[in-house]
């Protein structure tokens, strides 16, 4: 099976690929033409299905490589020893409408839960940015270490908070840390969001919708972690999510242990 630069090299290659595809999506106007319904339930793209479609024709010659794709579903044989998860266009809706804030990721893990994730890219597609992490080897942007922040103080702190489609009883647990920070942000598109809180352009991300997929998250936690952030469930308890399509899990993200506890106690309040 291939190594840690293997899979760097192969993702950044493909990913390269993908960025281009969705330029030319964009130079024939195809933003925002739809071609189906993905296995998520979300509507597909034009860019999505061109997206995935590159990407799953390097992914799927790769033996003993399970593929779980947020537009295709599950490819491959269940009892594969690794998985990608791949989210081909994280920000759909901000591309649809022109917003310049989304990215393709990829993740690779040993076994069937997020503890297994062993290699990580996520590339911003507006802007050619690489994000990439191996486990245990840190992270890295265009090749540069990240080191997420050391901003410890609620109120000095710049949180990304996702309410979308969020119940009211969520918007009523996140009011009281919204009112506590610097400033709440969010921009649309998780895993690059994340990618943000690895770099130290954020300090924290909070999601507790309990709409969070594997394919959104898979590939940015390892980044995150990689970089310093302490990634949890709204309890503090490590997140060990299936590989699949149907998890669904609360996320609170901080750059550094100070803040993350900081954070929790206010969420629990």
């Amino acid at each position: 099976m291939m190594n840690g630069e293997d899979w760097r090299r192969l993702l950044t290659d493909v990913t390269g690929n993908v960025q281009s595809k969705v330029s030319k999506v964009i130079e024939r106007g195809e933003v925002s033409k739809a071609v189906g319904v993905g296995a998520s339930g979300d509507t597909t793209l034009v860019a999505d299905k061109e997206a995935e479609n590159e990407l799953l024709g390097v992914l799927t010659r790769i033996k003993e490589l399970r593929i779980v794709s947020e537009e295709a579903g599950n490819r491959g044989d269940i009892r594969a020893p690794f998985v990608a998860i791949v989210d081909p266009l994280d920000g759909s809706s901000n591309f649809e409408k022109r917003i310049p804030f989304y990215c393709t990721s990829v993740a690779v893990a040993k076994g069937d839960s997020l503890t297994g994730i062993s290699w990580a890219l996520i590339r911003n597609l507006t802007n050619g940015d690489v994000y990439w992490a191996e486990k245990g080897k840190g992270s890295s942007k265009n090749g540069s270490p990240l080191r997420a922040s050391n901003v410890s103080a609620l109120a000095d702190s710049v949180v990304g908070v996702d309410l979308s489609r969020g119940l009211p009883e969520v918007a009523a647990k996140v009011n009281p840390l919204i009112a506590s920070v610097k400033r709440q942000v969010h921009f649309g598109a998780n895993a690059l969001e994340l990618c943000f809180l690895a770099e130290g352009k954020i300090d924290a991300f909070v999601d507790l919708r309990m709409k969070m997929r594997v394919t959104d998250f898979a590939a940015a936690y390892l980044i995150a972690s990689e970089a310093g952030a302490v990634v949890t469930d709204e309890e503090g308890s490590p997140l060990d999510a299936r590989l699949d399509l149907e998890a669904r899990f609360p996320v609170v993200g901080a750059g550094n242990g100070a803040l993350h506890r900081r954070i929790l106690r206010v969420i629990s309040s």
